[in-house]
Protein backbone atom coordinates (compact mmCIF):
# COMPACT_ATOMS: atom_id res chain seq x y z
CA UNK A 1 0.00 0.00 0.00
CA UNK A 2 1.05 3.39 -1.27
CA UNK A 3 0.76 6.43 1.47
CA UNK A 4 2.53 8.80 -0.91
CA UNK A 5 3.46 9.43 -4.15
CA UNK A 6 6.34 11.10 -6.70
CA UNK A 7 4.84 13.29 -9.46
CA UNK A 8 6.98 14.24 -11.88
CA UNK A 9 6.42 16.37 -14.89
CA UNK A 10 8.79 16.03 -18.09
CA UNK A 11 9.06 18.53 -21.01
CA UNK A 12 11.54 16.52 -22.63
CA UNK A 13 14.04 19.34 -24.86
CA UNK A 14 16.60 16.05 -24.99
CA UNK A 15 14.79 12.82 -26.30
CA UNK A 16 18.42 11.04 -26.66
CA UNK A 17 19.41 12.54 -22.93
CA UNK A 18 15.81 11.41 -21.71
CA UNK A 19 16.79 7.88 -23.07
CA UNK A 20 19.69 7.72 -21.12
CA UNK A 21 18.18 9.55 -18.00
CA UNK A 22 15.49 6.88 -17.87
CA UNK A 23 17.64 3.97 -18.29
CA UNK A 24 19.47 5.17 -15.28
CA UNK A 25 16.69 6.05 -13.18
CA UNK A 26 15.31 2.75 -13.68
CA UNK A 27 18.30 1.40 -11.55
CA UNK A 28 17.79 3.97 -9.00
CA UNK A 29 14.05 3.20 -9.05
CA UNK A 30 15.33 -1.06 -8.39
CA UNK A 31 17.36 -0.09 -5.63
CA UNK A 32 15.84 2.34 -3.33
CA UNK A 33 12.24 0.82 -3.91
CA UNK A 34 10.43 3.14 -5.87
CA UNK A 35 7.25 1.98 -7.30
CA UNK A 36 6.81 2.58 -10.97
CA UNK A 37 2.95 3.02 -11.04
CA UNK A 38 2.47 5.34 -14.09
CA UNK A 39 4.78 6.33 -17.03
CA UNK A 40 3.74 8.02 -20.37
CA UNK A 41 3.30 11.17 -22.57
CA UNK A 42 0.38 13.30 -22.09
CA UNK A 43 -2.05 11.82 -24.90
CA UNK A 44 -4.99 14.95 -24.32
CA UNK A 45 -5.05 17.99 -21.90
CA UNK A 46 -8.74 17.84 -21.11
CA UNK A 47 -8.78 21.38 -19.02
CA UNK A 48 -6.10 23.60 -17.71
CA UNK A 49 -2.86 24.34 -18.84
CA UNK A 50 -0.31 21.80 -19.82
CA UNK A 51 1.26 20.17 -23.08
CA UNK A 52 0.30 17.14 -24.98
CA UNK A 53 3.48 14.87 -25.34
CA UNK A 54 4.83 16.31 -21.32
CA UNK A 55 5.88 13.02 -19.87
CA UNK A 56 3.88 12.39 -16.19
CA UNK A 57 5.81 9.58 -13.97
CA UNK A 58 4.14 8.59 -10.50
CA UNK A 59 6.51 6.39 -8.25
CA UNK A 60 4.96 5.21 -5.39
CA UNK A 61 6.15 4.96 -1.56
CA UNK A 62 5.03 3.88 2.10
CA UNK A 63 4.87 7.39 3.39
CA UNK A 64 6.18 10.98 2.77
CA UNK A 65 9.26 10.19 4.34
CA UNK A 66 10.52 7.36 2.34
CA UNK A 67 9.56 9.52 -1.22
CA UNK A 68 11.87 12.45 0.65
CA UNK A 69 14.47 9.72 1.06
CA UNK A 70 14.66 9.02 -2.34
CA UNK A 71 14.91 12.10 -3.63
CA UNK A 72 17.56 12.97 -1.24
CA UNK A 73 19.31 10.11 -1.57
CA UNK A 74 23.38 10.06 -3.04
CA UNK A 75 22.17 7.66 -6.02
CA UNK A 76 19.01 10.05 -7.28
CA UNK A 77 21.21 13.23 -6.84
CA UNK A 78 23.63 11.85 -8.78
CA UNK A 79 21.36 11.81 -11.57
CA UNK A 80 21.03 15.61 -11.85
CA UNK A 81 23.33 16.15 -14.54
CA UNK A 82 21.16 13.78 -16.90
CA UNK A 83 17.89 15.24 -16.05
CA UNK A 84 18.98 18.65 -16.61
CA UNK A 85 20.41 17.90 -20.17
CA UNK A 86 17.05 15.51 -20.68
CA UNK A 87 14.22 19.15 -20.13
CA UNK A 88 12.43 20.50 -17.62
CA UNK A 89 11.66 18.70 -14.28
CA UNK A 90 9.36 19.16 -11.59
CA UNK A 91 8.74 16.89 -9.03
CA UNK A 92 6.42 16.77 -6.20
CA UNK A 93 5.57 14.66 -3.27
CA UNK A 94 1.41 13.75 -2.76
CA UNK A 95 0.67 12.62 0.20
Amino acid sequence: MHGAFILTTVTVTDPAAFTDYRSAVGKVNALLGGDMLVRGAVAEVLEGEGAAGEVVVVLGFADAAAARAYIASPEYAALAPLRAAAGRFTIRVVA
